[in-house]
């Protein structure tokens, strides 16, 4: 019988998957029409209204932060890894763009070596080496081109992970709600003035997929968050492969787009190293 905490967290976590994988589609039905950077930022702006509506009635105060220069660093990272994310996606078939994707979390316990001084285990290591085998599954390079939006992909990732990272520092003294609103908001700033020179006004028909980007896109960090309250994120990682099959699933019924078996492989593969690290690091943790 399996403890209601993991059900229950089990629950969030797939409700998140599925969030996460919602955008990307959302993302692809109106990137033909309008510029990515524009996505990016009617994304951030509608996700923005929701916060000042949730500030106004909670309060303003818990805004303050003595640490703004590390959120405009962290949104820095964000807006651009974000503007190659929705621009690849616009390119490349949705499922190769996640299966690339899944190589953040690698990404990130790299770069937490590199800029935390956390130590350099066999297990990350192994981790890592797997996940980019897992990598040159999904490109083939020298079968087929790789291509600028792969490349991006992989962009987006090493800035998501450099998030991460500014993450783990903000998380010491600001709430997830304060590191959130800074989020949304620099990101709709940052995205207006370029974005500006390249509007395209939205159609009656683009406004459901553009409330469904931003919807998801705020909804799925606070469902994964509300998972990790019941169960441990190691027990959960596994639930973040859903992703790929809803997104598969959307794509081929809206897009008709057929997933090759390089990439659930390779995804597969890159999956199992970001798992395996997390197992690792929390059994070196209990022991440490």
């Amino acid at each position: 019988m399996l403890p209601q905490s993991f059900i229950a967290g089990a629950a969030w976590a797939v409700a998140a998957s599925a969030l996460y994988a919602l955008v990307p589609v959302a993302v692809k039905l109106v990137a033909g029409r309008l510029p990515a950077i524009e996505i990016v930022f009617f994304r951030n702006a509608i996700g923005l209204v929701f916060f000042v509506a949730f500030f106004a009635w909670r309060g303003f105060g818990s805004l303050r932060t003595a640490r703004f220069s590390l959120h405009l660093q962290r949104n820095l990272c964000n807006f651009v890894g974000m503007w190659f994310w929705f621009a690849a996606i616009a390119m490349m078939p949705v499922a190769k763009a996640i299966a690339l994707h899944f190589t953040e979390p690698l990404m990130a316990a790299t770069l937490a070596m590199i800029f935390l001084g956390e130590k350099p285990r066999a297990s990350r290591w192994i981790a890592i080496g797997l996940g980019f085998a897992g990598v040159l599954i999904v490109l083939r390079p020298g079968i087929i081109p790789i291509g600028v939006p792969a490349l991006m992909v992989l962009g987006s990732a090493l800035l998501y992970a450099g998030v991460s990272v500014y993450t783990r520092f903000l998380g010491r003294t600001d709430a997830a709600s304060t590191t959130t609103f800074y989020y949304q908001g620099m990101l709709t700033v940052f995205a207006l003035p370029p974005a500006l020179f390249v509007w395209v006004a939205p159609a009656f028909a683009d406004v459901p997929a553009l409330l469904l980007v931003a919807a998801a896109g705020t909804a799925a960090p606070y469902c994964l968050i509300r998972a990790f309250r019941y169960a441990e994120a190691g027990a959960l990682s596994p639930f973040g492969f859903l992703r790929l099959p809803i997104t598969a699933g959307l794509a081929f019924l809206l897009f008709q787009e057929a997933t090759e078996i390089w990439t659930w492989i390779g995804a597969a593969l890159i999956f199992s190293a970001a798992y395996y690290n997390t197992y690792a690091e929390r059994r070196a943790t209990r022991k440490g």
